[in-house]
């Protein structure tokens, strides 16, 4: 008896082994690193699969979806957040953690129709895959600005992608013969719908690095997307960053997002240590309407951790210097049939740091028109929502500093020099500007900039040191 009890319990450790195994396995692990913070249940004596099976069992299913292992320690810290949605800390010393995120389920963002495709826009034919395979294509950064829908083939085990949905073609074809077809549509996010009087909504794309003079200048880059945005709405190319303050983005960024200047907003340099101590001007949009959802997207920690609003809706952290993945995550909001209220959207390729900031650079000048044509794909999917011209974007492009030679931080006039871009016509061109023209001729600062004008256009007061052009207007 006493050796039948022995092996029961050994059975007992070998399935319930398995078990963890197969429980960690859906998990992604980063080595060597962790998200500080956010820590909603800690484990101690344990393995990281136990941390998987507890994080995946019905009392934490419905809210764990990383933890943190401390090697050393043999505890974990269960999540409500994963790293893309915050950020990873790869320093701590000796190394002592491993980050590991519930992997997501890409099936289960589609809706099936057994024995039915769209006939025709196939984009692109993967082989020899499985209905997950196929799922998890459609919706790698690489393809997700684009990929909407595939039609499975159940007896050749291929997929066939597509730009289309069902809605988009006037339907399925449901008559092949011998039903070979499963069609796979994107589910749609719903959203929350937004509070804003007029539906009003604010795109607010963060250039960082981009002087104000490398734009509608001879011999300079001509970013068409860019360009058109000035020319169909309003413009400054000389806003003054720095003065009071070192043209670091960090300092740049918060007067940007709090219309302070840095001895007021707390964020003096890049230490991501340093809290915003004045408002970010979502913070300001949820204070008057609290169900709108804000939306940030960025690879720089600092924006993500503390220079982020602090009640924001969702972060999304891209990869270092992937514009595409940042696009992506834009477009999948814009993709929801309510949007978010705003929008932050951070391209960080112009802020080079090799020679040179200069307008004549073919670096600079070729980074330039990269994240232009990143732009281009984010107000395409803008303006191809069903709702968008009863929608009303106030799509604002702004930069936290300029540069000279090889960097930035001092105060030279190219260090200081900053843009401003405004424009609530794009793609709707039969709307009241909010505010047009060249508007260089007058003085403009940074705390000038971004904010007064989102306050203003959104209907809402400005508790800020910034003032707004008074040749713009709420309409």
């Amino acid at each position: 008896m006493k050796m039948q009890s022995s092996v029961f319990a050994l059975l007992a450790l070998v399935v319930s082994g398995v078990a963890c195994a197969q429980s960690l396995d859906r998990f992604t692990v980063t080595a060597n690193a962790a998200i500080p913070g956010y820590n909603v249940q800690r484990l101690s004596n344990v393995s990281a699969e136990q941390c998987a099976v507890t994080c995946l069992d019905t009392a934490h299913a419905s809210w764990c979806v990383s933890f943190d292992y401390d090697k050393t320690l043999s505890q974990c810290d269960l999540s409500d957040k994963r790293a893309s949605q915050v950020a990873l800390k790869t320093d701590y010393p000796n190394n002592p953690y491993d980050h590991y995120s519930l992997k997501i389920d890409a099936l289960a963002s589609f809706e099936t129709t057994a024995n039915a495709a769209i006939s025709g826009y196939n984009r692109e034919q993967l082989t020899a895959v499985t209905p997950q395979a196929c799922a998890e294509a459609c919706t790698l950064s690489s393809r997700a600005s684009w990929c909407r829908s595939f039609d499975y083939n159940k007896t050749a085990s291929s997929c066939d992608l597509s730009d289309k949905r069902a809605s988009d073609v006037g339907g399925l074809k449901t008559d092949y013969p011998g039903n070979p077809y499963d069609y796979y549509g994107r589910r749609v996010a719903a959203g929350t719908p937004n509070p804003i009087p007029g539906d009003r909504h604010v795109l607010l794309i963060g250039i960082d690095g981009l002087r104000g003079d490398a734009v509608l200048c001879n011999g300079c880059a001509k970013p068409p997307t860019l360009s058109a945005l000035m020319a169909g709405g309003a413009y400054h190319t000389n806003v003054s960053a720095g003065g009071t303050q070192s043209t670091l983005s960090g300092p740049g960024w918060g007067s940007v997002f709090t219309g302070f200047w840095a001895d007021q907003h707390g964020v003096t340099s890049n230490n991501i240590e340093l809290p915003l101590k004045k408002p970010h001007v979502f913070d300001l949009i949820k204070q008057t309407y609290p169900t709108a959802t804000t939306a940030v997207v960025a690879d720089w920690a600092n924006l993500t951790a503390n220079l982020r609003p602090a009640s924001v809706d969702q972060v999304f952290v891209n990869a270092a210097k992937n514009s595409q993945q940042a696009t992506d995550a834009v477009i999948q909001w814009l993709d929801q049939t309510h949007a978010p209220t705003a929008i932050f959207y951070y391209l960080h390729n112009v802020d080079i740091h090799t020679c040179c900031y200069d307008p004549a650079s073919a670096t600079y000048q070729q980074k330039l028109l990269a994240e232009d044509a990143q732009i281009k794909q984010v107000l395409d999917a803008l303006t191809r929502r069903p709702n968008y011209l009863n929608e009303e974007w106030l799509i604002v492009v702004a930069s936290d500093h300029g540069g000279l030679n090889t960097g930035h931080g001092g105060q030279s006039a190219e260090e200081r020099d900053a843009v401003l871009v405004l424009n609530n016509r794009h793609g709707n061109p039969a709307r009241t500007p909010y505010c047009s023209g060249d508007l260089s001729g007058a003085p403009m600062r940074q705390i000038d900039g971004a904010t007064p004008h989102i306050l203003d256009f959104l209907g809402l007061p400005n508790p800020t040191a910034g003032v707004k052009s008074p040749v713009c207007g709420s309409h």
